[in-house]
């Protein structure tokens, strides 16, 4: 399992890594988010680019042609539907744990009502969501 910094130290610069990083930028801007694939993003790249590096991809003048780049965005898109719904469901109970440690007083509360607790939880909830965990600044 790559981490963040071998990942880019080993394919920042390369093309595959900047088509890919590329395409989720545009096509899933809250990819790197926790409503994306958050802690996973590292292993989904790491992913495509094994897969894709194993694929016949044609280049044309050292440039990826219209169909590599068509093969590269289906396939990606593809694989992230898939590690997306893996992740949410393992951040969503992550997340739930997380805020009983923090909020642990006020859930103790006897006169905690229904809708404080659903307040406090989607504001808390909200926050997380929307944490980036890996930038991919691509050089």
């Amino acid at each position: 399992m790559y981490t963040y910094k071998i990942l880019m130290e080993q394919h920042s610069n390369t093309e595959l890594f900047k088509e890919i990083i590329h395409f989720m930028d545009i096509s899933f801007p809250e990819w790197k988010t926790n409503k994306g694939l958050g802690t996973t993003a590292t292993e989904f790249i790491s992913d495509c680019i094994d897969f894709l590096s194993q694929c016949n991809l044609e280049k044309r003048n050292d440039q990826l042609n219209i169909q590599s780049l068509t093969q590269i965005y289906l396939s990606v898109a593809e694989d992230y539907e898939r590690y997306k719904m893996q992740y949410q469901s393992i951040f969503l109970e992550n997340t739930l744990e997380k805020f009983e440690v923090e909020f642990e007083k006020e859930l103790e509360d006897e006169y905690l009502t229904d809708f404080r607790y659903n307040d406090l939880y989607d504001t808390f909830l909200n926050q997380e969501l929307e944490k980036v965990i890996y930038d991919f600044k691509i050089q």
